[in-house]
């Protein structure tokens, strides 16, 4: 009996010790992933890993990210990231969680996780962010977001829309000027945008847009709607279809697309905005169309013209507008108009003028060209080679201070005795196009943001910037100029740095100016 007992205590012996050595074993072949290395970062370069260390955002900071290194991955390991308020912050709920994403390693990698910025900043707190795989936890890092309360919140000069009411299929113009702000929001569009400019919106039903002004101090605000009122039919609406030159008078189609007939109205026609003739137009039957001509006016362009330079011309614009005295109540007045220019177009292509901008970095003034060896940044004109493999020929390529920061150019015409610069004429229907991108040889973790301004006087407005991170990206970039149409305005062309900047340099291709007929 003995024996059988002790026989059968060295069989589940035996056992025991199998199944805890395939154990071992199996935990020897087939380690469980880890996570390590977790940092707080400003951005990524790289396969995700961090750009830079840091715990400490601010209430301005336009996002937080967080890198991490995954070790003993198998395909499909996901790795999940919760963000969460730990005092002050975001949320005041038991459970804060404010943000969750996911990531996915099929072998050893970094994965990277962001937290954006709300439109009106983020809220000064301690924060935490907790990374698990598959439900277990496996590491965490904190951080903090500061407020200075020495720095004044922005202030909002103004906000206004242009109409404040529209019909529906119209536009409003939403202009504002903010000072003081190191970032600015509009919802629910366009989003993000320059402390001061317009924006054309077409909102189908009333529309509450929100500015949003943020910096280390906090956040202003300020909202306002547009009305829209739904679009009337059994109206007449007048339409100038097109218009052409007969010798030297100006034939025009005009038709009523409304549901109502017209009632008598006038036809004005514009040479340069001013007014130069009037004809009358007799009522049309809802979906006819007339031709009509402006007897009295004497059509004169200068289709001659070989002076001048790139930056000048003699080109006409003519428009004409369809009830100019409103005698008709339309259901839509929007597009009464059509004009366009005649004889020879504008064309500046604005890197033929580096050598005679302005440049500045900072306080310091800088002599074109501006090299590599300068601690202050470095402009020239040259062949951009990018790192999609695409180059092109006579390219302006400029690049911020080596410790980060900006440089700008102003361009004008050099002009007059002594020589000072001078504001280009900017005549109708006009438009920048360039293309945006980074050479090949570019290292800058953060990339560089793009931003074209213009100047009148002294006061400085910026369009919309273009941020590019990427060798391999370029961006066509296009702004309407017909709001300085008939104005003098000096160009600016500034680059920022999101850190620092170690070589290589953004390059502005093509910058030209176009007049459109």
């Amino acid at each position: 009996m003995t024996l059988h007992i002790r026989l059968y205590r060295a069989i589940a012996y035996f056992a025991l010790a199998s199944m805890l050595a395939s154990t071992a074993c199996a935990g020897l072949f087939n380690p469980q992933p880890s996570i390590s290395e977790v940092t707080l970062t400003t951005g990524f370069v790289s396969d995700y890993r961090p750009a830079d260390t840091t715990v400490t955002f601010y209430v301005d900071s336009p996002r937080v990210c967080c890198s991490a290194r995954v070790s003993g991955a198998v395909p499909s390991t996901t790795v999940k990231a919760s963000w969460t308020s730990l005092k002050g912050g975001m949320s005041k709920e038991a459970k804060p969680v404010i943000r969750e994403d996911t990531a996915v390693c099929d072998k050893d990698c970094y994965v990277g996780f962001t937290l954006p910025a709300p439109e009106d900043g983020f809220i000064n707190g301690d924060y935490q962010v907790d990374l698990s795989i598959s439900g277990a936890p496996k590491a965490s890092g904190t951080f903090s977001i500061l407020k200075d309360p020495s720095v004044p919140i922005p202030g909002i000069n103004s906000f206004t829309a242009d109409p404040p009411r529209i019909t529906a299929g119209q536009e409003a113009v939403l202009k504002w000027k903010v000072t003081g702000a190191s970032r600015v929001n509009i919802q629910p569009i366009p989003g993000t945008v320059a402390v001061e400019g317009g924006q054309a919106v077409n909102p189908a039903v009333d529309t509450t847009y929100t500015l949003y002004a943020v910096n280390r101090g906090g956040c202003s605000y300020s909202a306002l709607t547009v009305n829209v009122a739904p679009f009337i039919k059994e109206k007449p609406d007048l339409q100038i279809l097109e218009f052409w030159s007969s010798g030297n008078v100006i034939s025009y189609r005009i038709k009523n697309a409304g549901d109502l007939a017209s009632c008598p109205t006038m036809t004005y026609l514009y040479k340069n905005d001013l007014l130069e003739s009037k004809d009358y137009v007799a009522p049309l039957a809802p979906g006819e169309e007339r031709v009509e001509a402006l007897q009295q006016y004497h059509f004169s362009p200068k289709f001659g013209y070989t002076g001048g330079s790139e930056a000048t011309t003699d080109a006409v614009n003519i428009r004409i507008c369809a009830n100019a005295e409103a005698a008709c109540v339309e259901s839509n007045a929007a597009n009464n108009c059509l004009e366009h220019n005649f004889g020879p177009l504008l064309s500046i292509n604005l890197a033929r003028y580096a050598h005679t901008a302005h440049w500045q970095s900072g306080d310091t003034t800088l002599n074109w060209p501006i090299l590599k060896d300068s601690n202050t940044g470095l402009a020239y004109i040259s062949t951009a080679q990018l790192g999609n493999g695409e180059s092109y020929q006579d390219a302006l390529l400029v690049a911020p201070p080596p410790a980060g920061g900006w440089i700008q150019g102003t361009f004008g015409l050099l002009r007059g005795t002594p020589e000072t610069l001078e504001p280009f004429y900017i005549p109708h229907k006009c438009k920048f196009t360039c293309k945006l991108g980074l050479t090949r040889d570019t290292r800058a973790p953060a990339g560089a943001k793009f931003m074209l301004g213009t100047m009148q006087g002294n006061e400085i407005t910026y369009f919309p910037p273009v941020t590019i991170d990427s060798t391999s990206k370029i961006e066509a970039y296009e702004v309407d100029l017909s709001q300085f149409a008939g104005k003098k305005v000096y160009f600016i062309f500034r680059v920022e740095s999101g850190g620092p900047w170690q070589q290589g340099s953004t390059a502005w291709i093509e910058p030209i100016i176009t007049q459109e007929t």
